[in-house]
């Protein structure tokens, strides 16, 4: 069983985010889930959390198109949080746009920020693998 202990899922599709909520709850009880609309309000709440020394969070799902701050932007401005604190923030990429003939491009630019390209919609088995 996983040692994961906060899960953010930054996503405007609000019956994903219910549904992998609901996946998580049930695979990984007790831990904490937050989610955001978009990469914008993600940030400033993790922003927030690390100015006031708050636990930011193990693993980060991510989507690509989203309102205000689409999931490229969040991870560049991300960036600079992640390299000012000494924490493993695992980051996966979970968009409708991933597949294979595109997955190797975004892995070129993308693959020291993001830990893995996932296509939406994840099945049950692969969201456990991969919180697993």
């Amino acid at each position: 069983m996983s040692s994961l202990k906060s899960i953010c899922i930054i996503d405007d599709d609000k019956i994903y985010t219910y549904g992998v909520s609901k996946i998580i709850k049930n695979y990984l009880p007790g831990n904490d889930i937050m989610s955001f609309e978009n990469g914008q309000k993600a940030l400033e709440a993790i922003k927030k959390m690390e100015q006031n020394n708050d636990n930011l969070p193990d693993l980060i799902l991510l989507d690509i198109d989203m309102p205000e701050m689409n999931g490229w932007d969040f991870l560049n401005e991300f960036q600079a949080i992640r390299d000012k604190v000494n924490k493993d923030i695992q980051i996966f990429v979970i968009s409708s746009r991933i597949d294979k003939k595109n997955q190797e491009l975004f892995r070129v630019e993308w693959d020291q920020k993001v830990d893995d390209f996932i296509q939406k919609p994840v099945e049950i088995e692969a969201l456990k693998n991969l919180l697993g």
